[in-house]
């Protein structure tokens, strides 16, 4: 390659000129192989990030126990601690629809998660879901009742609701008996538990439909309650195991428990493609929690 300016022929080049020579050289070396090799392939785009257990998601404060993790643009975790922190969802639909499945501990923290819904999305059709009668399911109904919300539920939450509802309030204040939970005591002494409102046969499931998009409730069979569903979000790979999927290292409250076929219902999850599993408690949401579940109910047997 023959570089004009350099006088590499004239033989009367000192040592800095050499330097110099060797250097442009080099570069004009590189430049040639950069044109050559042509620019980098793109990265494969991927239709649903990697979540594994440790993957972290932008947080939306709503108050003191109450807070949002947006996992995808039209989905939010709602994580409502009063005083143990438990899970619901919200899901915006393609035809922007809005799904609760689950809801927070009280109608109070529940409008609070309606009037941010209203002020980020603008007034929008909403649709619930409860996934059984425990008051971390179905404690918020009374805010979603005043706005005549539709709420989808079973008719084994419904009856279990009736007849065991007062039983599981009393077994949440004697584990909040004591100082320093006084206002949680208070609070969970007063929630109104109202059952849903359109109810369907458990055996039988629910399937919704949103234009086309479908929202699937299903029922693997008796866990942590007899009546607990998982709810299904086909379009999204999202699956909402509510308190039968297990975020943490303790199997937790076990008074409704059917312990024997909870590993069996949780196998029967399976079936769904889940690129994320919302538990009913924890912060975790990888799929892996199927699996995790049922290695601590199996644990020792």
């Amino acid at each position: 390659m023959r570089m004009p300016g350099l006088l590499l022929a004239c033989g009367k080049v000192n040592a800095m000129q050499k330097k110099t020579v060797l250097i442009v050289l080099l570069l004009a070396v590189m430049i040639t192989m950069t044109r050559c090799s042509g620019p980098n392939p793109a990265p494969s785009p991927t239709a649903m990030p990697t979540v594994g257990p440790e993957t972290d998601f932008p947080h939306i404060d709503l108050g003191e126990g109450l807070y949002l993790r947006q996992i995808r643009e039209d989905v939010f975790v709602v994580t409502h601690a009063f005083p143990w922190p438990a899970n619901s969802l919200i899901v915006e639909m393609e035809n922007k629809d809005m799904v609760l499945a689950g809801t927070p501990y009280t109608p109070e923290a529940m409008q609070i998660v309606l009037d941010w819904i209203a002020e980020r999305f603008g007034k929008r059709n909403i649709t619930a879901i409860n996934p059984g009668f425990h008051v971390d399911n179905l404690g918020g109904n009374g805010a979603l009742a005043a706005q005549g919300i539709p709420v989808y539920g079973s008719d084994l939450t419904a009856d279990l609701l009736e007849e065991r509802g007062e039983q599981t309030r009393q077994q949440i204040l004697r584990m909040l008996a004591g100082p320093g939970n006084e206002t949680y005591h208070r609070a969970h002494s007063a929630i109104p538990y109202i059952p849903p409102s359109r109810l369907f046969p458990i055996t039988e499931g629910l399937t919704l439909d949103f234009n086309g998009e479908e929202v699937i409730v299903y029922y693997p069979g008796p866990s942590q309650a007899p009546d607990k569903v998982a709810i299904y979000f086909p379009h999204l790979r999202i699956l909402f195991g509510s308190c039968m999927i297990l975020g943490g290292d303790q199997i937790g409250n076990t008074a409704d428990a059917d312990l024997a076929a909870w590993p069996q219902a949780v196998e029967k999850l399976k079936r769904f493609d889940a690129a994320f599993v919302i538990p009913g408690h924890g912060d975790r949401l990888d799929p892996g929690l199927i699996d995790h579940t049922m290695e601590l109910l199996t644990a020792g047997s």
